[in-house]
């Protein structure tokens, strides 16, 4: 056990539109949160956004890199990742980490590797949260106004914040690239998964699919907190979700054409598990339905994307692999 390093500061109820004052242990902290309902939506209040015009201004481009865990997570994957984000060529200002439901300790032990090369916050919920609530979490804790999301099994190339972040400003408010898939090393399968960059494009592209690769995605905090943040009931596609309200909104979002992030298929097994099954298709419906409902795509475009999600989804696992990786993704 690591307990010998780790200050945990117990609060029993935690209203997170409160600020609270760190203990500090070993240059980082935790929180220990402990009631599944304990976010509330956070109005826009006028010293963030006095806080956003002077990071417009400055020359420090002053960001929060949020990740989220949970024990299910490769621990040697959650070493690379967290690596890669340590050794950015334009350093993140804080690492916030949501230990969401309970990590191992080699899972910390990990995390404990790099404490002295980051600033690093540690939030630990004592449930398994849907990934959205674990999101809103860190978008009401994170210190800086600008967010930029990473996963805990994927790689991020060295210059991927310093290619992104300083092309947010006051016109573009969330931003992505392309991403390479791989199995065991980086570019080992040679698949590039290809977004639009032209925002009207990324509005037509948006009716069918996420326009943005997740793992990509970098955005503004206020902005974020003004569409109403992650929708927690989602238990699938809470990014997509959150883009879309941003384009609802009329906040613009785009992406460059280049790969900022080694994207983490795994072999044919866990691809058939991650991309195909009733289970998925069930949760890809219903999102679809909530954009239908909140008026982001027509009857005629949800009628589409059902048949052919139902199509796709319930191939033979052999047939999907085939339609996946040579059908889907070269022409992207």
């Amino acid at each position: 056990m690591l307990n010998w390093y780790l200050k945990v500061i117990q609060k029993s109820d935690i209203h997170l539109q409160k600020n609270y004052s760190y203990t500090l242990a070993d240059s980082y902290c935790s929180i220990v949160l402990t009631k599944p309902n304990f976010y509330n939506k956070k109005r826009l209040n006028t010293k963030s956004v006095y806080q956003e015009k002077n990071y417009l201004s400055s020359a420090n481009k002053k960001f929060t890199v949020c990740i989220v865990v949970t024990l299910n997570d490769n621990a040697s994957h959650l070493k690379e990742a967290l690596f890669s984000i340590v050794e950015q060529s334009l350093k993140p200002s804080e690492l916030l980490l949501i230990d969401n439901g309970g990590l191992s300790p080699d899972h910390y032990e990990i995390i404990h590797s790099i404490h002295k090369r980051i600033i690093l916050k540690i939030i630990k919920t004592d449930v398994l949260l849907t990934v959205g609530e674990a999101r809103n979490i860190a978008l009401h804790q994170a210190n800086y106004p600008i967010i930029a999301l990473a996963d805990p099994d994927d790689i991020n190339e060295l210059d991927r914040f310093e290619k992104l972040i300083p092309l947010l400003n006051s016109e573009i408010r969330m931003i992505g690239s392309w991403i390479r898939e791989f199995n065991v090393n980086p570019g080992d399968k040679q698949i590039l998964r290809h977004v639009p960059c032209d925002f009207e494009e990324i509005i037509s592209y948006a009716k069918y699919r996420s326009p943005i690769n997740n793992p990509t995605i970098c955005y503004f905090k206020n902005d974020a907190l003004q569409v109403g943040g992650y929708n927690p009931k989602l238990k699938y596609g809470e990014d997509y979700s959150l883009v879309m309200s941003f384009i609802r909104h009329g906040k613009i979002v785009s992406n460059i054409s280049d790969v900022t992030v080694n994207f983490r298929v795994g072999n044919r097994s866990r691809l058939c598990q991650k991309r195909s099954g009733i289970s998925i298709l069930a949760r890809e419906i219903e999102l679809h339905r909530i954009f239908l409902r909140q008026g982001d795509i027509s009857l005629w475009n949800f009628i589409i994307i059902v048949m052919v999600k139902v199509f796709a989804r319930l191939l033979p696992k052999k047939l999907f692999i085939i339609l996946y990786t040579k059908v889907l993704r070269k022409y992207e």
